[in-house]
This record gives structure tokens, sequence and C-alpha cells, in this order.
């Protein structure tokens, strides 16, 4: 790449060399045990202060002979600390006020004189994505990336005048403070979108949503005369049947008259296991796992609305053949999760993707479709209205749990099932509004980002900022680099002197 005119590329290793240990990683192997750490004396300086951003993080520190010792890793204020493991480049500035101390072997530090090279320059070249992604690229690894010092020795830079420098900084400053006001402003549209989605299932529970279609269609069955038919139809299906009460001990809200409470029980298949969990005790075994076979849901595939897939567990076929059917699902069925803050979260399973099983945290709920819409009772179950009252109803110390019990006898405000099919429709338009808009803002976010790019690759190709002529020129900067290391190198080299007589 041709730099401006002023600039010139030169390497970390050249910028660092007229200081002593300059640029060196800290003390690997033996030099520095666990079993050296004392409770108090010269501090520790590794990768919890560099990703924190904080300097007074962590608290490891070894006693004075041991400093002595590593002495030649030790840091001061200014020194820039560069991550070698795991986040690769991650770059801090030591600020005036630190506490004395050393490097462990995961970082780097470079010291570099400030009246000739910019350190908050240095950082942002460091930090930049094009430098990041190389340093990436270059590290080894099996399960963490390792970069070698070697390689950040033989970086090279683009170094401009030092007051180009210094107005580099400045104007990545200015930009990314105007970047970050955008990015806060936009960070609170998640959130006012998830508050408009629950607006709109408490309007649509409360019967608001669908006042006028009630007008219009003032004919369809009742609730009420629905619920009492397929109870009947489920006492026929299943003789020893009986309905549980309502698990709710203050005043339900008044509904529409052509809506009525009913719960779970009453609203599931005429299966008997039609609302059931997963199974406990000692069949379920983690020896029958298998990277592939029967798909097993746990509490970390289920959120709001969504049926995740990340991090998927099977079940061994024979096994699930053998003992886990009457816990499995088809497709169309509620999942509902036992724990959580609260628990409750439910999710549909997908059509036409095969069978699964549900673990002893998860609720699987067949829905009967002459009563209840699958859809409809999950919208209600991720309303903050049956959040609440699982939350009064649930237990447990240090994690809430809902049992089937529980479950089995929450309040459902029901609606006539023409309706609920019209609350479904009309749920479903609000929430296409609330993703667009989350859509859009994931997409201002990513423009953002690719600016915050721009801005740097733009900063080091010396477009971001006027070329100032008056400036000394890298060049010439460099050569007084390399003319005092020159210097200090023959200021070492001693003259021979003659060798004293015996007997003078």
């Amino acid at each position: 790449m041709e730099l401006p005119e002023g600039w010139d590329w030169t390497s970390f290793e050249e910028l660092a060399e007229m200081i002593p240990n300059a640029l060196k990683a800290g003390p690997f192997g033996s030099a520095l045990k666990k079993s050296f750490y004392v409770p108090n004396g010269y501090k520790i300086y590794g990768q919890e202060q560099v990703i924190n951003e904080d300097p007074h993080f962590g608290n490891y520190y070894i006693d004075e002979t041991r400093y002595e010792e590593l002495k030649s890793c030790a840091v001061k204020p200014g020194d820039i600390l560069i991550s070698l493991v795991g986040t690769i480049g991650k770059v801090l500035i030591l600020p005036e006020g630190i506490e004395p101390g050393i490097i462990n072997p995961r970082l780097v530090k470079l010291s570099l004189d400030r009246i000739l090279v910019n350190n908050e320059y240095v950082k942002k070249y460091l930090e930049s994505p094009s430098v990041r992604d190389y340093l990436s690229k270059l590290s080894h690894g099996g399960t963490m990336d390792i970069l070698n010092l070697s390689i950040l020795k033989t970086l090279k830079i683009s170094l401009p005048p030092l007051n180009e420098q210094k107005r580099i900084v400045a104007a990545i400053e200015a930009l990314r403070e105007r970047s970050q006001k955008a990015r806060s402003a936009l960070s609170a549209i998640p959130e006012l979108c998830d508050k408009f989605r629950q607006s709109v299932l408490a309007a649509a529970f409360r019967g608001d949503l669908t006042a006028d279609w009630r007008e219009q269609n003032p004919d369809v069955e009742s609730a009420s005369t629905l619920l009492e038919r397929i109870r009947k139809e489920k006492i026929a299906a299943l003789s020893n049947y009986k309905e549980p009460e309502l698990t709710y001990e203050e005043d339900l809200p008044e509904l529409p008259h052509t809506w009525t409470w009913a719960v779970p029980e009453a609203l599931s298949a005429y299966e008997s296991n039609a609302i059931c969990a997963g199974p406990f005790g000692t069949i379920f075994k983690a020896k029958d796992f298998r990277d592939e076979g029967i798909p097993i849901i746990f509490l970390r595939h289920i959120a709001p609305g969504k049926y995740l897939t990340h991090k998927p567990g099977f079940m061994d076929v024979n096994k699930w053949e053998e003992l886990f059917k009457p816990y499995s699902i088809w497709g169309g069925e509620l999942l509902i999760t036992k724990l959580g803050e609260p628990p409750g979260a439910c999710a549909i399973y997908p059509e036409n993707i095969g069978p699964a099983m549900v673990t002893p945290d998860v609720i699987k709920m067949s829905a009967n479709r002459n009563g209840a819409e699958s859809l409809y009772l999950m919208h209600y179950f991720n309303s903050e209205f049956s959040k609440k009252i699982t939350f009064g109803v649930a237990y447990g110390v240090t994690r809430l749990r809902m049992n089937l019990s529980i479950f089995r006898s929450l309040p459902v405000p029901l609606a006539p099932l023409e309706e609920q099919r019209e609350v479904c429709k009309v749920i479903q338009k609000f929430f296409q509004i609330a993703d667009y808009v989350e859509q859009q803002h994931l997409n201002i976010e990513n423009q953002l980002n690719q600016l915050d790019r721009s801005i740097l690759a733009k900063a080091f190709r010396g477009e971001l900022v006027e070329q100032d002529p008056n400036d000394e020129p890298a060049s010439v900067l460099l050569e007084r680099i390399r003319l005092d290391r020159e210097q200090q190198m023959q200021g070492k080299i001693k003259k021979p002197g003659k060798k004293k007589r015996t007997g003078d």
C-alpha cells in the first residue's frame, strides 16, 4: 500500500528497540508459578485487566524477591499491554498511578518513547479490524488461539508524523463519540419492541384487539359452550378424567361475555399423556446420549415463541423405542419450561421435522384442536399476565420451578375458537411491525460497525485528516530512533585496555 508523503513503514520491533525490554512477553514455565503468589506485593497483570479494560482488576501478587528476578517483565504507566492468547490483539494502555508489577505469559508489554510515537495511535492501529484479522489468522493453537511474539515483532505499522498521529487519534475519538451516541440511542429499541409485544398480548387477552370482530360475528359459539362440549368429549374418552380447579387465589379480570376462564388440562388432547414432562429417575441416562438419533429437547431449546436448535442432543434410537416414546412430540405440540425467572416460556415444536423427546425440565402439551389453537395458547403463556401468575404459584428457593399439577390448573382466558384464530392473526400483524423495527435496528448497527471499520481503515491509509507540510516526516523520526539505538549500542562496547604486568 502506498503511503502519503511524510509517512513511512516500520515494525514494532524497530519502534521498541531503543528501550531495553521494550517488547517482551511475560515469563514462561517455572519462573511464574501459582505457588509463588502472595496476598500482597507486586501485581501480576494478565488478560483480566486487558479484557476488562481496567488495570485495577484482579488481585494476584508476587513478593519483592520474585519481582527482582522477573524485572525485565515489569510494567510502568504508558506501557501498552497486548493479549497473546484467546482474544488476540486486545490492547490496554496502563495509566498513571498503577501498582508496580509484571505481566504474565499471556501478555506482551510494549514500551514506546512517547516523544517520538503516540501510544494511542499505536493502540488504535492494533485494534483496527484489518490488523486484528491479520493477527488472528497467524495465531495457532488447539482449543485456544495463541499469537507468537515473533509475529508481533515483525508486524508492520504505517507511521505518520507525530503531530499527525495526534490529529488522527483526536479525529477517531470524535467520530467514535458520535457513533457511540447513535448506538446508545439505538440500544433502547429492542426493549421498546419487547414492551410493544407485551402490550399487544395484554390487549389481545383482554379481548380488546378483537372487539370489532365480536360485533361483526355475534352468532359464534361461546367459549363456555365450547368448553362444556370438549369436557364431555374428554370424559367419554378418558373414564378417570377429573378436571383440576384453577390455581390462582387472586380475582381474575373480567373477560368479554363470549369468553370464559379455562385450564390447560381441559384444553389438552384426549390422550392420557397429552400433558407430561420428560422422564425422571434412572432411566434417563447421559450414557444413552448420541451424536445423532432422536432429538432431546432441553431448557436451552425453548425461548418465548421460538424453538431453538443450538447445542443439540440426541437419544439412542433403540432406547427411545424401548422407554421414551410416551415423552415424545411429533409436531405442533406446545413446549413449556418448568424452570426459569419465571418459568413458563413457551414455544411450538415445528411440524414435519420428525419426532423428539422432552427432558424432565420441559412440559409438553398437545392441545385439543377442537377447543384451543396451539398458537393462541403459546401467545398467552408468553404474556406478562401468564408470567405473573406463574411467578406467584411457582416454588423454589434458588430457582423457581413449576410442576405439572400447577401447570394443569393455570387460568387461561378462553375465547371462542374462531375468535382465537382472529386473535392470532392480529397479534401476528403487530408482531411483524416489531420484527421489522428490530431488523432495521440490526441493519443500522451493522452499518455503524462498517462505518467504524471504514474510519480506522481511512485513518491508517492517511485519508482521515489533512497532512501538514510543516510536520516532521516519519522517516526523520525513524532515522533518529536508529541513530539513538546505534549510539546506545556503541556506548555498551568497551575499548580494550592494556594489561598490567605483574610486579608493576
